[in-house]
């Protein structure tokens, strides 16, 4: 049976792979001036988002020399905190016509819900002090 390091370890190797291979993928779009969706640019930014979660337990053990199991709950703590004060800069938008609201608005909102998402599944992976993708 794999240990909780080396889950926490292999969900860190995929989660930065995932990242890299989307970050890849944009400087490839950018690169050969094609018009950049949305697609792109959220699942760049997930992958960045749910990889941090990762590196910081990491970051915690190797860095700090902090258990395995209380750096997971550490890192818990900071992404349940980050999700619950998130939430409401994260809140559905009301009519944009209505209220003066700008594209950049929308834009940082979108990327707001996506961290949330990540840090979400991040949670959702660890619960129970559990690794699991």
């Amino acid at each position: 049976m794999e240990t909780l390091e080396a889950l926490i370890r292999r969900n860190e190797r995929t989660s930065r792979a995932k990242y890299e291979a989307a970050a890849a993928e944009l400087t490839r779009q950018l690169e050969r001036r094609y018009r950049l969706t949305s697609t792109v640019l959220q699942e760049v930014t997930y992958a960045q988002a749910h990889h941090v979660w990762w590196d910081m337990v990491l970051m915690q053990t190797d860095k700090y020399d902090v258990e395995v199991e209380e750096a997971l709950g550490i890192v818990r703590s900071w992404t349940t905190r980050y999700v619950e004060t998130a939430l409401p800069g994260a809140v559905p938008l009301p009519r944009a016509a209505e209220t003066g609201v700008t594209a950049a608005d929308l834009f940082e909102h979108a990327l707001s819900v996506t961290g949330l998402e990540a840090g979400h599944r991040f949670l959702s992976a660890t619960e129970g002090g559990r690794a699991a993708s």
